[in-house]
């Protein structure tokens, strides 16, 4: 073998990560019989980017590094100088993650080294919902899609596009698309868009979004239904925010009460833990209001007197048996919180039931006779989201537009898992695209799957969802994409370009400069220096703003208990799913970090068990790791147990 064959010059997976410290050999292909000895260690370089393992947005920095994959040649197999992802941190500079990052951010990596991957456009080649794919060309996809989307374009208001719950670039690039189609606004599928918590915040408050509760400032924080340390709303901003009431403070150690029908991660970190019935969260707040109303003095506002009188009017007894909580034990709490220099209460819904926007919007309104509303150690506004709120995609009658959809397009979005009833309507659909860069329970419905990008392969903007300040993150694609996958953004343009539709759409350094031309950010000349600034810290970040007002609501929601499926005398118990600490609502459950992390409450690793109350397991004889089919109205799974 001569040098010139041994040596093949290509170019580097990611331009400018692979240093010139190596010369013209960090391009090089080195066939598989070089030894390792001879191939030069590249150099460590960080870059900031933004997660997007979950709607949370938290701000991240990826460790980069020269490392090389097998790639074929016409000379055989060869090793091909890369550029490759070895590590993902929070980024210090981010308010969300301020440095910090959970386990599924961690395992993003192995999301873009996935095996299971799909490498480019696929299109169905067996029935519906078997998964039988065949490869197709770019060129062919493209156009198969095309005239699929040309067909329904004469009733556009049959198209549905299923998408994360996340406003970013993404989003407004979606809503572009639709627009120019003449589609509806994008839906979203699943209990990670928080819709009761958002519903909620509107009613008591008048704030549009997720409020942010100032937990670490408090002396008391009062959790109702909300597990804020393990899946609910964004883990890791939490979980920062606890961590500073508990010892961030010298001589200063906040005290926390959750109540669940769950023992939850939040649960078992709590200093006290009020097990309420499933449904009961409604009862409990109403029963507090009361004890609350009972332990101050009458407010002097005239709609904060209403509605303390309306919280009076609440039937105690009788709240605090729905709620399976004593009446003695829930003045003692509402003692403890008028007691406290600085108490809040966080309102949410790990666990919907049909009476959790009361339950949730009862609880917000205990804020208002705490005096907790717009203050430090309260509760404050969501952060205005400068650009990108209106294109998130929404839950929205989700069922009905399923059943009338002509083209369904899923980005992210998996309803056959989310909703096993829309697998039938799936498969009644005249059309259906797939995004997904993995077959998926809902992809395998689809009649074409054009791959998107990793997310660490492609560019893009988040605004977190819950911030204390106005924020956007993002970055620039990281690594050179291993596979003939496109992201979506560059899709939907061809798209559009195929159906002769003008599309409105910007990139993400576009989209910073139009920021910088709407917020007019101090200490910048140019919107290009703005934009570059941002890209090196992955992200602009406001300083906070002062709160908006809010408006407290006079009416209280009446005490009613929430309404279950099934005959109590064939089904006697309570299944409570919920989203969990490795897999959110299942999105990361092909990752095998998440399956081989161990459950933070029960231990139990590649999968999660049914968690079984110590009396109920008593009464069934169940001990811990034994096997049962969990069986209700709608289906039913078998799972090991712990008691």
């Amino acid at each position: 073998m001569d040098r010139r064959h041994f040596f093949r010059l290509v170019g580097t997976a990611s331009g400018g990560v692979v240093t010139g410290a190596c010369g013209k050999r960090s391009r090089e292909i080195l066939p598989l019989l070089v030894p390792e000895r001879e191939i030069v260690p590249g150099e460590e370089l960080w870059r900031p980017s933004v997660c997007r393992e979950c709607p949370a947005g938290c701000g991240v920095i990826v460790r980069i590094m020269e490392a090389e994959r097998v790639v074929d040649t016409p000379s055989g197999k060869a090793r091909e100088r890369i550029a490759a992802v070895k590590k993902i941190e929070g980024n210090p500079l981010d308010p969300v993650s301020g440095g910090r990052l959970c386990a599924r951010g961690q395992a993003a990596v192995q999301a873009l080294y996935h095996p299971d991957r799909l490498r480019g456009p696929m299109k169905r080649v067996g029935p519906r919902g078997e998964g039988r794919f065949e490869a197709a060309s770019w060129e062919e996809a493209l156009a198969a899609v095309a005239a699929l989307l040309e067909k329904a374009l004469a009733e556009p208001e049959r198209i549905l596009w299923l998408g994360p719950p996340v406003a970013g670039s993404r989003s407004a690039a979606v809503a572009a698309f639709l627009a120019a189609l003449g589609a509806p606004h994008a839906g979203t599928v699943g209990v990670s868009d928080f819709t009761i918590e958002r519903r909620g915040s509107e009613l008591a408050y008048g704030w549009n979004g997720l409020p942010v509760y100032e937990i670490q400032d408090a002396d008391f924080v009062l959790s109702i239904g909300a597990d804020f340390l393990g899946g609910w709303v964004s883990p890791v901003f939490y979980s920062r925010r606890f961590g500073q009431m508990r010892q961030g403070r010298p001589g200063r150690r906040g005290r926390l009460v959750h109540a669940e029908a769950r023992f939850s991660l939040t649960a078992g970190a709590a200093d006290e833990w009020l097990p309420v019935r499933p449904g009961g969260e409604l009862a409990l707040a109403l029963a507090l209001g009361a004890g609350l109303v009972s332990e101050k003095p009458a407010p002097g506002d005239p709609a904060a007197a209403k509605l303390a009188a309306a919280f009076g009017a609440v039937d105690v007894q009788r709240a605090a048996e729905l709620a399976g909580i004593p009446a003695e034990r829930i003045r003692r709490t509402a003692r403890e919180l008028v007691r406290a220099e600085r108490a809040v209460v966080v309102a949410g819904a790990s666990i919907v039931q049909t009476n959790s926007l009361e339950a949730v919007l009862a609880a917000n309104l205990l804020n208002w006779l705490l005096g907790a509303v717009g203050r430090p150690g309260g509760v404050l506004p969501p952060a205005a989201d400068p650009l990108f709120d209106a294109s998130r995609p929404r839950y929205d009658r989700l069922r009905g537009r399923l059943e009338s959809a002509h083209v369904v397009l899923l980005d992210g979005a998996n309803p056959a898992y989310a909703l096993p009833a829309s697998a039938a309507l799936l498969a009644k659909a005249p059309a259906v695209i797939s995004f997904s860069p993995f077959l998926d329970d809902s992809t395998a419905f689809a009649d074409w799957i054009l791959p998107d990008h990793a997310w660490l392969e492609s560019e893009g903007l988040i605004a977190p969802p819950v911030s204390p300040s106005p924020a956007v993150t993002g970055s620039a694609a990281l690594v050179r994409p291993l596979y003939a996958t496109r992201q979506l953004e560059a899709v939907l343009a061809e798209l559009a370009a195929r159906l002769g539709r003008k599309l409105n759409d910007a990139g993400p350094a576009e989209i910073l400069e139009r920021l910088f031309e709407v917020r007019k950010p101090a200490g910048w000349e140019t919107a290009a220096d703005f934009r570059d600034f941002c890209q090196r810290q992955g992200g602009w970040w406001e300083a906070a703003a002062a709160p908006s007002p809010a408006k407290a609501p006079v009416s209280v929601p009446d005490l009613a208990p929430a309404a279950f499926e099934g005959d109590p005398a064939q089904f006697p118990l309570h299944f409570l799913p919920y989203p969990s600490v490795q897999f959110g609502d299942g999105a990361g459950a092909h990752l095998p970090w998440l399956q081989e992390l161990p459950d933070p409450v029960s231990s139990a690793m590649w999968s999660l068990p049914v968690e079984v109350d110590p009396a109920a397991a008593r009464s069934l004889e169940l001990a811990t790791g034994d096997i049962v089919r969990v069986v209700s109205p709608r289906g039913q799974l078998e799972a090991s147990v712990y008691v």
